[in-house]
């Protein structure tokens, strides 16, 4: 799916303003960074440009540690203030309850609190290393992706993996009631899970989708609630961004993995429904682990996108284990190739899983993060999941990953469309969405300057026979018209809080 180039160039205006102002504020930061370090000799070392944010590494003379102060960029990072605290108060909780090192939290405050006008901070101290993702990757390539290196040697991959297999299995020992985002209670001072969980995927939602920030601000008591929630963004997300599709037939098949995904959610709901539910990062990957000479993890950084969550997103096999994206090989290599290489990666993560919940005297079960990482494997699962997290991207995991074995094999993508398509409780609602979203890309194509001839174009039949199907391919097609609406009226209903489900079913029918 494209990104909204009005909405990236409005961002990219304040991205550059901010730069510009903090080009200007390094007597200011450095003041603000005295006052906590109680000295006056504060030095700017390097800055440092992430993708959500902007440091500066701190030196002082006094052969203390470097201290880094942290800004969230805006136009970058959507959620300033409530970001920043959450993850500063998240980082001390990691600090307390677990060894997983990362750095300590000198100070932070919000925008309002801070006098150099740059915005809310968090000033921690400095972690020396190296990426763990620079010791695992190929070194030749162009730098539009990072993959793991074919010729990385096996003990040190053993090594890493064991490094972040300990780290989840840390976070696994972690149990809370909630789902949502982590905060600090203010009369007990315990942590409460107590907003919403706030995504990697919902700051991108607004930054380049042009989507005004729709999800909803609260706590989820339930995995089915707030998997459902992300499903229903999905579909509003299709909606919403002008220019979500890029013809008739593209928006019916976009219109149509919303339903499906929807269709087999129940299979995938995890057993234990209303917790404990778990911490889990979407930013946590090599990229973000800093190691020593001897290949130990010394600092886990960027815990900004954490919040608590159904046990399956924790339980699932690690999506960074290849470092590139699975959906981005998907999409370029094809299914088959990327199950070739990762599945090996995965079995060699699990095996080195298992030694450190040996090592832990956590004892082989079926319940175990190892057991149930391979469950999701076995199941899919994992793949749903990614699907469920992905907003924008979910088209590039539900039909390569999911569809046929959810539905068994297809004859064609077309095929599988039509059947959700010309459901006839859905039809005419499917059909006026495409004639909507047309209607949005010719406004969105006007205000950008763009000339096209995009317009709506009816679907055309599809000649349905058992000449030309397998026989399972005909099986799916006539099942899945009924197993799609009633999986999804059944997800829809019990979805819903329990004085709602005696509404009427249609009021929870996507668009």
């Amino acid at each position: 799916m494209d990104f909204n180039d009005i909405s990236l160039d409005k961002f990219d205006k304040l991205r550059l303003e901010w730069v510009s102002l903090a080009s200007k504020s390094s007597a200011g930061i450095c003041e603000l960074a005295n006052h906590y370090r109680k000295r006056d000799d504060c030095r700017l070392v390097s800055m440092h440009c992430g993708s959500f944010n902007f440091s500066f590494r701190l030196n002082y003379e006094d052969e203390e540690e470097d201290w880094l102060i942290r800004f969230p960029l805006p136009g970058k990072s959507m959620f300033l203030d409530e970001k920043v605290c959450s993850e500063a108060f998240l980082m001390k909780y990691i600090a307390q309850e677990t060894h997983i090192p990362v750095p300590r939290v000198i100070a932070y405050q919000t925008d309002a609190e801070n006098p150099t006008g740059l915005g809310p901070f968090i000033i921690m101290t400095w972690i020396d290393g190296k990426k763990m993702s620079d010791v695992l990757k190929q070194t030749d390539l162009s730098g539009e992706y990072e993959i793991l290196s074919p010729d990385v040697n096996i003990e040190t991959l053993k090594i890493l993996y064991g490094e972040m297999a300990d780290v989840l299995l840390q976070l696994w020992q972690l149990d809370f009631n909630k789902i949502g985002d982590i905060n600090e209670d203010s009369m007990t001072r315990e942590p409460v899970v107590n907003g919403r969980p706030l995504t990697r995927e919902l700051n991108e939602l607004i930054r380049v989708s042009g989507v005004n920030d729709c999800a909803p601000r609260r706590a989820y008591d339930s995995s089915l609630e707030y998997i459902s929630s992300l499903l229903e963004l999905q579909s509003t997300h299709l909606e919403k961004q002008r220019n979500s599709v890029y013809n008739s037939q593209d928006c019916r098949e976009k219109y149509a993995t919303r339903h499906l995904m929807k269709a087999i959610a129940m299979n995938f709901i995890p057993k234990d429904d209303r917790g404990p539910f778990k911490l889990f990062c979407d930013d946590l990957c090599p990229q973000n682990v800093i190691v020593d000479d001897s290949l130990q993890i010394v600092g886990v950084l960027d815990w900004e996108f954490s919040y608590t969550a159904p046990s399956q997103f924790a339980a699932s096999i690690p999506w960074w284990l290849l470092l590139r994206q699975p959906h981005s090989i998907v999409n370029d290599e094809g299914p088959d190739a990327f199950f070739d290489y990762f599945l090996p990666k995965a079995e060699l993560f699990l095996e080195e899983m298992g030694k450190r919940e040996t090592n832990r005297g956590l004892h082989a079960h079926n319940d175990s993060l190892s057991s149930r990482m391979r469950q999701s494997i076995e199941d899919r699962s994992a793949w749903f999941t990614l699907g469920a997290r992905m907003v924008a991207s979910v088209d590039l995991v539900y039909w390569d990953l999911l569809d046929e074995y959810c539905w068994g094999p297809r004859l064609s993508m077309a095929h599988r469309v039509h059947a959700v398509t010309t459901i006839p409780e859905l039809h005419k609602r499917g059909e006026d969405f495409v004639r909507l979203k047309i209607q949005h890309l010719q406004e969105y194509n006007k205000e950008l300057g763009v000339e096209d001839d995009v317009t709506y174009e009816p679907e055309r039949p599809l000649e349905l026979t058992t000449e030309e199907e397998p026989a399972s391919e005909v099986k799916a097609l006539s099942s899945i018209a009924v197993l799609s609406l009633i999986w999804f009226l059944r997800f829809a209903w019990l979805s819903q809080p329990s004085q709602s489900k005696d509404l009427c079913w249609t009021k929870f029918l996507p668009v």
